[in-house]
């Protein structure tokens, strides 16, 4: 009898510390969801939007920064050909993120074809701040690939001292963010969305609308050159990790395209642009340089009228950009047209919410 009391005394004991450790979890996570980056941040809401999304509709990642974000508009190029994209791009988002991020999107989705813009194969490590990091770690679900996201973050930018560099010393922030966030409790930058989990979303497939959107802003000359130039070593490693992540994706079936979003490059960038197009070309790849003179001039891209700054298109020079790429890649690889399909109207939808917002045309001018 009393082994019996003893063992159901055990059951009783470890049942509760089952679930004390269930609860401490929970509210681990939950508390380092309410004090990260705010839930209004843009980047957020494209991450966290990528995560509502239905498992395996999307057909067509693309990957990047706001020259991904602020380019191509996955609701007009389903108006325009049924394509079922994702913008999964953040401001300022570093190369070395990119393995990680395509294996976040491994778990819920199976698209058949990648595109990666290059533009940010220009920056070194002492130009990586700890924006450019939390942007994307505090937005991603916490997982193994979350730490190792952060762990790489962390090796790329050790030793950095550049002006922008500004790295955390306290460098369990990153992996625990309610370290660093924890102030936000008392300062009042803390929003009800936070608190309740009021997530913004994305509901144009990860494409910025913004004020700058309808702004226009007459730009200046590129600088083009043909020399192959340098990465900084620590970049030409992440570049060549990312590759080789896309060798993986080629050996499942999957279709990688490389691109370079059209902007005013300035003197030297292009130099290590076609540093990196060597490393795609070796790897077989291809590459879409849409800085290209003919390229451009099929766009027909205006340099007076479709930008609001030197390195962003503004709604015009994204239309005419997504309108490019799209019937691109639907003559160059096998992308079903998803139109008519009701499980596919939240493309639709972005669709509408986009016009919506343009209608009135461009609003400002500098």
């Amino acid at each position: 009898m009393e082994t019996k009391k003893k063992s159901a005394l055990e059951r009783k004991t470890g049942l509760r510390v089952l679930v004390f450790l269930l609860i401490a979890g929970l509210l681990f996570v939950y508390l380092n969801q309410v004090f990260s980056i705010g839930n209004r941040d843009a980047s957020k809401e494209i991450i966290q939007s990528f995560y509502e999304e239905e498992e395996d509709t999307i057909d067509v990642i693309y990957m990047g920064t706001s020259a991904t974000n602020r380019y191509y508009n996955p609701g007009l190029a389903y108006e325009e050909a049924g394509v079922a994209a994702y913008d999964l791009a953040v401001m300022g988002m570093p190369m070395f993120f990119m393995p990680t991020m395509i294996f976040e999107v491994e778990k819920t989705q199976n698209p058949s074809l990648y595109i990666i813009e290059i533009r940010n194969v220009l920056k070194s490590k002492n130009e990586v701040t700890d924006a450019h990091i939390r942007r994307v770690t505090d937005s991603m679900k916490f997982s193994s690939n979350r730490f190792e996201a952060v762990d790489i973050a962390l090796d790329y930018t050790e030793g950095a001292k550049g002006k922008l560099s500004n790295i955390d010393d306290e460098k369990l922030s990153y992996y625990v963010p309610i370290v660093k966030y924890h102030s936000r409790a008392t300062s009042g930058e803390l929003t009800a969305g936070d608190v309740f989990l009021a997530d913004g979303q994305s509901a144009v497939k990860g494409y910025v609308l913004s004020p700058l959107t309808v702004t226009q802003k007459a730009q200046g000359v590129s600088v083009y050159s043909d020399e192959v130039g340098e990465l900084a070593p620590e970049m030409a490693d992440a570049f060549e990790a990312t590759l080789e992540k896309c060798d993986q994706l080629k050996a499942k079936g999957k279709q990688i395209l490389f691109v370079l979003s059209p902007y005013v490059v300035k003197e030297g960038e292009m130099d290590k642009f076609n540093a990196a197009v060597a490393m795609i070309r070796e790897h077989g790849y291809d590459f879409l340089n849409c800085n290209d003179e003919a390229v451009l001039k099929e766009m027909d891209i205006n340099w007076e009228t479709d930008f609001y700054n030197s390195k962003h298109v503004n709604y015009k020079g994204a239309e005419k950009y997504t309108k490019y790429l799209t019937n691109y890649i639907k003559d160059n690889y096998e992308i079903p047209d998803r139109r008519g399909d009701e499980s596919y109207s939240s493309w639709a939808d972005a669709y509408d919410k986009y016009c919506d917002y343009v209608k009135d045309g461009i609003q400002h001018y500098k």
